[in-house]
């Protein structure tokens, strides 16, 4: 009662989170004039660079195993096991080690939601690229990179 008083607004779950939940229900993702109903590309509107950059996110970058179309994700979490990557320190009296499972997140409209990665450690898309090319060990060319980005902002 207390808390109410002062301003605090406590979320009650018969009525508030309901509406909340049903206002979320009726979002979609930004339009993407150049895919397809599958969610693919249209070799008719898209540009050279990312037909490129789409056959390298489904073959060689190996991106469509967790980011299926035609929303680009598969709902479900997955361990990329970054620990690999560093050793783990203690901050604050807090053990930083690995991301653990993280939940795989729509690439629909990914260009217009940076910072990127779950907790908002990647500033640019080339910037996850790159990560996702050393943490799954892809080994993309600059020039596989650059189309991969394009696709990405073709979503």
């Amino acid at each position: 009662m207390i808390a109410t008083k002062k301003g605090v607004n406590i979320l009650e779950r018969g009525s508030q989170v309901h509406f909340m939940a049903e206002f979320q229900e009726i979002l979609d993702f930004p339009p993407a004039p150049k895919l397809d109903v599958y969610g693919k590309l249209d070799p008719k509107k898209a540009t050279p660079a990312e037909l490129r950059g789409q056959a390298v996110f489904f073959g060689k970058g190996n991106c469509a195993t967790c980011h299926v179309p035609p929303y680009y994700t598969d709902n479900q979490l997955h361990n990329l096991q970054t620990e690999r990557f560093f050793k783990p320190v203690t901050i604050n009296n807090m053990r930083a080690i690995g991301d653990g499972p993280i939940k795989t997140f729509p690439l629909r409209g990914i260009k217009d939601s940076p910072p990127y990665m779950h907790d908002g450690r990647l500033l640019t898309l080339d910037d996850t690229v790159e990560f996702f090319n050393v943490i799954l060990g892809t080994q993309l060319t600059p020039a596989e990179k650059a189309d991969l980005v394009a696709f990405l902002r073709a979503l």
